[in-house]
């Protein structure tokens, strides 16, 4: 065989062609940071403006692996146009192309995950037929099956391309799917109690819930499981079988919020200010415009151990837990000043204690 040596002492004008190489590969190398920092983004901005979501969704999904694709295929032409012995370039060719070929598939796979969001997009457009709502936890969970299915074809391809049989392979796979699946009927419970979850929406991402589990935040729903951060900042992974399985409560989905309390007022208090007192109430909630008046019930509950209780039963129309507690603080602050204003005490528990007196003998 030909040494390298031999090669270039025959051939006069092999620096001119490496030096060409590495042209080539200097010039790919520059080209491919213009379409990162320049073409690429510049593409975004004129996708962001057009009226095509679709072609939005693909320019940005695949403007990351875009500059790769150039680099890859200027180093794939750079390094067929070294000064090599022809048999040496004819025995490298077929291993150039099938990493070229592996390469492009990759970054095509990359580009596809990127783009994730045309399933979401293709769902919103049928999703009347399909009667399922598109949201932003359906476009989550429907984002996530798609990366999963563009990995498995994106690493089917690649082992074909390394020789493997892949029909075989699949064919296997089936076999150990089926056995593993058998092995792993938790796994599966939970998939599909996830699908259950997106398709009947007892809650979505971002809705405050409560269960015998875990109350808090939802943060995420995968194929096994939903995160839900606690008012601690931890989280909780529950398993979405028993999820599904148990109550939940959708803090969230509520539409008003239970204002209810008692007022004690002292034995000694007139009964002419009591009756004042309770209309003075009804009308402090009523006039409220965070107050639903038609549940409003202000009532004498009935006589305690040291008060005469007064309930006070109302909704308010804030559902947003934070804005609740500043529309609960003004109607307190109200409450007391006009107890104070009609000159009447709150009750606190007490005891009378009598100490009889033995006659002297």
């Amino acid at each position: 065989m030909e040494t390298l040596r031999e090669y270039w002492a025959a051939t006069p004008g092999w620096p001119l062609r490496l030096a060409l190489c590495l042209l080539a590969f200097g010039a790919a190398y520059l080209f491919s940071r213009l379409v990162r920092f320049k073409l690429a983004p510049w593409a975004v901005r004129r996708a962001e403006r057009g009226r095509s979501k679709l072609l939005r969704i693909l320019v940005r999904g695949f403007s990351h692996p875009a500059p790769v694709v150039v680099w890859a295929v200027g180093l794939y032409f750079a390094v067929l146009a070294l000064p090599l012995p022809p048999a040496w370039l004819a025995a490298a060719a077929p291993w150039l192309n099938k990493a070229l070929r592996i390469g492009l598939i990759c970054l095509f796979a990359w580009g596809l995950t990127g783009s994730s969001d045309i399933g979401p997009l293709m769902m919103k457009n049928v999703q009347g037929k399909l009667d399922v709502e598109m949201d932003r936890t359906v476009a989550a969970f429907v984002n996530k099956i798609l990366r999963v299915v563009v990995v498995c074809f994106a690493l089917v391809m690649v082992l074909g391309e390394l020789g493997y049989n892949v029909n075989g392979l699949i064919t296997g796979m089936g076999l150990a799917g089926l056995t593993v699946s058998l092995a792993a009927k938790d796994s599966a419970a939970n998939f599909f109690a996830g699908l259950v979850i997106i398709l009947e929406k007892p809650f979505a991402l971002g809705d405050w819930i409560i269960t015998s589990q875990a109350e808090g935040e939802v943060e995420d729903i995968s194929f096994r499981s939903t995160k839900v951060r606690r008012l601690d900042g931890s989280v909780v992974i529950l398993p979405n079988s028993i999820l599904c399985a148990e109550s939940i409560t959708n803090g969230t989905q509520r539409k008003k919020r239970l204002f209810r309390f008692r007022i004690g007022v002292t034995y000694d208090t007139p009964q002419e200010r009591i009756e004042t007192l309770m209309a003075r109430l009804r009308r402090l909630l009523a006039d409220d415009p965070d107050v639903e008046s038609q549940s409003l019930l202000v009532r004498l509950e009935g006589f305690g151990a040291s008060s005469i209780d007064v309930l006070v039963h109302c909704y308010l129309l804030t559902p947003a837990w934070d804005q609740a507690m500043l529309v609960q603080d003004r109607l307190n602050l109200a409450i007391l000043s006009l107890m104070r204003e009609l000159k009447i005490d709150f009750a606190f528990p007490s005891q009378s204690v009598y100490i009889e007196k033995s006659p002297r003998t």
